[in-house]
């Protein structure tokens, strides 16, 4: 009798050694992301990656990396540990000049940028030493945050879309998208303008192509930029799902922006964490910097909270891929993608989203690569920028 019909053989994957590119890129992710358990792992690797690996081929897999957890790590720290660790921390705070961040950010930023886990104790005490009145900003902060109870339904259910203008001040308008559920950041933008009609709409686009499908209903507030949006739906809706009735169930529908509660806890977030050290920076003295923004933020641990219905004690990229551990299910509705690119063709392509012309940007781009600089962060950008006046005029 053939005990295996199917021919579907669950350890393919176990004999991938560390040395597989692929297996080590993602369990350094996941390492960075302080993901620790095996288990998770394991499934993430199946989602992702296409990767069967059991969790105890997982926990072989990490070790031989050295990719240890907090408890190891502070275990068997000696004096000199202790100050090559002070020092990862003192590397964080430095990048904070507001002073916003607090410990459990700091801890997740220390292992997302250096790949190293430290305890929360002890980096509470460094930032108490060296930056004690940074924990008073942090409280005022936290009074501000009025929490609304927000039922979630289901990924790509509902997207909510919004711009922040924070940035406006330093010519760095964003628009964003959220997914409602886990409050995922699908993707944001830094463009010319938030504020026209045009731009959101191809970001929208982005976003439907790069994922194959739209939501079964989408989030603004009712600004100019956003009324094309409405249209577009509609009419999605209606070409691909004439089945889903718009009348029982709308395509988009308009909230107050203190109402949409995804898109503007997520603000709070990247106003703390990224806009106002952009703009520190940038007076003393950023597309890169949001996408990196983005990644960590989607890669942190939420706070653990059990009276939440929906996702919580998880990071934000879990519970989207791994959404059936929450009761979650995938309301994306298909589209047909040549569709969308024939759209996005016809207005324009790219260039839309461009600060400058096409020209310039080959110019610039010359420019930078002569100086040979090896990562542009927010704590440079000031320096390469003055090397690259010369060079361009």
């Amino acid at each position: 009798m053939n005990q295996n019909p199917t021919r579907n053989n669950q350890h393919d994957s176990c004999g991938k050694t560390t040395h597989d590119p692929t297996l080590q890129e993602a369990l350094i992710k996941y390492h960075r992301r302080k993901i620790t358990n095996n288990g998770t792992i394991s499934r993430l690797l199946k989602a992702e990656y296409e990767i069967k690996m059991s969790a105890s081929t997982v926990k072989n897999r990490r070790r031989e990396l050295e990719l240890t957890g907090s408890r190891g790590v502070m275990k068997n720290m000696d004096a000199e540990g202790k100050e090559e660790a002070t020092q990862l921390i003192l590397d964080e705070m430095s990048k904070d000049p507001a002073q916003r961040l607090g410990v459990r950010t700091i801890q997740a930023k220390v292992a997302y940028n250096s790949g190293v886990h430290l305890a929360r104790q002890f980096i509470g005490d460094v930032m108490h030493i060296h930056a004690e009145e940074g924990f008073a900003k942090c409280e005022q902060t936290a009074k501000k945050i009025h929490r609304v109870v927000k039922q979630p339904l289901r990924i790509h259910h509902r997207w909510t879309g919004d711009g922040h203008d924070k940035l406006y001040k330093i010519g760095f308008p964003i628009w964003a998208i959220v997914d409602d559920a886990t409050g995922k950041f699908l993707d944001a933008w830094v463009l010319p303008s938030n504020r026209g009609t045009e731009e959101i709409a191809y970001c929208f686009f982005l976003l439907v192509e790069k994922f194959g499908g739209i939501p079964t209903q989408f989030t603004t507030d009712c600004g100019s930029e956003t009324t094309a949006l409405l249209g577009l739906m509609n009419a999605l809706r209606e070409i691909f799902h004439p089945e889903c009735s718009l009348e029982e169930l709308p395509a988009h529908i308009y909230l107050r922006s203190v109402h949409d509660i995804s898109i503007e806890r997520s603000w709070l977030r990247l106003r703390l964490d990224f806009g106002d050290n952009a703009v520190l920076f940038f007076n003393r003295g950023i597309e890169d910097e949001l996408a990196e923004f983005i990644q960590f933020r989607n890669g942190v641990k939420m706070r653990k909270d059990k009276n939440k219905a929906g996702p919580s004690g998880i990071s934000r990229d879990q519970a989207f891929t791994l959404y059936e551990d929450w009761g979650g299910k995938n309301f994306l509705m298909p589209v047909d993608v040549s569709v969308i690119r024939a759209i996005k063709q016809g207005m324009g392509g790219d260039s839309l989203l461009e600060f400058v012309t096409a020209d310039f940007a080959s110019s610039a781009q010359v420019a930078y690569d002569s100086l040979s600089i090896a990562k542009l962060s927010m704590e440079n950008v000031w320096a390469i920028f003055s090397a690259m006046i010369p060079l361009l005029f």
